[in-house]
């Protein structure tokens, strides 16, 4: 894809054009900025699904407890 895959470094403005005008690394790259690249994985929307839970989790036990205290 990229010609430059040899472990070199490469700047920003440079993958940018790469990125821009090559369609299956948007397929690869999740995004991108000065300080480096994020790749797109499966472990990504898992991370998402447990935050999701945990919130649900901490939202039971808020309610749980808020009803514990009105009903003292």
């Amino acid at each position: 894809m990229m010609q430059n895959a040899t472990g070199q470094e490469i700047d920003y403005d440079a993958f940018k054009s790469q990125f821009d005008s090559n369609p299956q690394m948007k397929n690869l790259v999740d995004k991108f900025d000065a300080d480096g690249i994020t790749i797109k994985t499966k472990n990504k929307e898992k991370d998402q699904a447990v935050k999701a839970d945990k919130s649900k989790s901490n939202i039971a036990t808020s309610a749980k407890r808020a009803a514990s205290n009105m009903l003292k």
